[in-house]
Parts: structure tokens; sequence; C-alpha cells
């Protein structure tokens, strides 16, 4: 038996976590690092499922970015600073992107 299909709930709450930690923004590897995860699978959920929270700056390479920062949207951060948590404000994103 294998592992189950999408997005893990708690993989996703690390990386927000880490993310909450660096406003300024952070590298993949560093987030990586620190949540105890592959780049490869934080790579996977900011381009997925955490892609509406995240601002992303990348400095562009010719096939693959040269250095990517990544960064919590501010009002992502002002809903943690509230007490939210991460998937309250997925659902928050859910309910606009449903009513636009």
């Amino acid at each position: 038996m294998g592992r189950k299909a999408g997005f893990d709930r708690k993989k996703a709450e690390n990386i927000v976590k880490v993310l909450a930690r660096y406003p300024d923004g952070v590298w993949v590897r560093r987030i990586a690092e620190e949540a105890g995860l592959h780049p490869t699978t934080v790579t996977k959920y900011l381009e997925g499922v955490l892609g509406p929270l995240i601002e992303d700056i990348s400095l562009a390479g010719k096939e693959r970015p040269i250095l990517r920062i990544v960064r919590l949207k501010t009002f992502v951060i002002e809903r943690l600073q509230e007490g939210k948590t991460v998937e309250e404000i997925m659902k928050l994103l859910r309910y606009f992107a449903t009513t636009e």
C-alpha cells in the first residue's frame, strides 16, 4: 500500500511555519532544511497547494531560476498573526476564488 494521493496537510503547515519566520523571503533549500523535507517536495507544494499564499521572486536563468526567493503574501502573515490556521486561510482563499 502506497501513500495517499494529494498533498499532506502537515507538510504544508510546516512549510508555511518556516515561511512565516522569514517575512522578507527565504530560498527553497532553507525551507526544505528547516521543514525536514526534500527541496523537490517543497517546490511541488509551493507550485501547487500553497501557490495562492506565496510571492515568488526569482532571478531567472536560461532554463531554470538561478535564485528563487519565496515569501508569504502580506495578508497571509496578517491572518497568521490573528491566530488563523493555514487550513482556515486556505478555505478563505477557496471561497474568494469561487466568487470571482
